[in-house]
């Protein structure tokens, strides 16, 4: 993807998400183009559809989730993005996701760099992170892309809940 073509698809993914949660991955891209990455947006809003269909294939597992967070009137506010380097987007690098998990926690949302790991892996994270040691050789989560607003549940946010 070029440089035009990845700033353009993250501004318009940016549209889909809450207000206040659009800043925080705004500031987030911005953390990581400042340290020589190229962030992707790969998914904010999902349709129920969309969700459904993820849950069956198995890349979730929830049937709705904070990408499927809407306005009282229905239009899209997601609380949740993907984001992907640009420049591996099959295949993050630890790095990559460590600095992204630095990031999300600095501007107040949570990632999924440590769902699904022993209490152990997700001390050796937390400790990466802390101490801005990106280089660590940690073990990675389920979902380390996913980029969502911190202090808030899936529950509640269903529940209309927003920052």
């Amino acid at each position: 993807m070029t440089e035009e073509q990845r700033k353009e698809r993250n501004a318009q993914r940016l549209t889909e998400c809450n207000p206040i949660f659009r800043r925080k991955v705004a500031a987030i891209l911005s953390d990581l183009e400042g340290h020589g990455w190229r962030p992707r947006i790969q998914e904010a809003w999902r349709s129920p559809a969309r969700q459904k269909q993820l849950l069956a294939d198995g890349f979730t597992k929830v049937r709705w989730g904070m990408h499927n967070a809407t306005t009282e009137d229905g239009n899209p506010d997601s609380l949740a993005v993907d984001i992907l380097d640009d420049g591996q987007p099959n295949k993050e690098s630890s790095k990559f996701l460590l600095m992204l998990a630095a990031s999300a926690k600095s501007h107040g949302c949570v990632t999924g760099i440590a769902w699904g790991l022993g209490q152990e892996d997700r001390d050796t994270i937390r400790s990466a992170i802390a101490s801005r040691d990106f280089e660590a050789k940690v073990e990675i989560g389920w979902d380390p892309c996913h980029v969502q607003i911190g202090g808030i549940s899936v529950r509640e946010a269903r529940n209309g809940t927003r920052p």
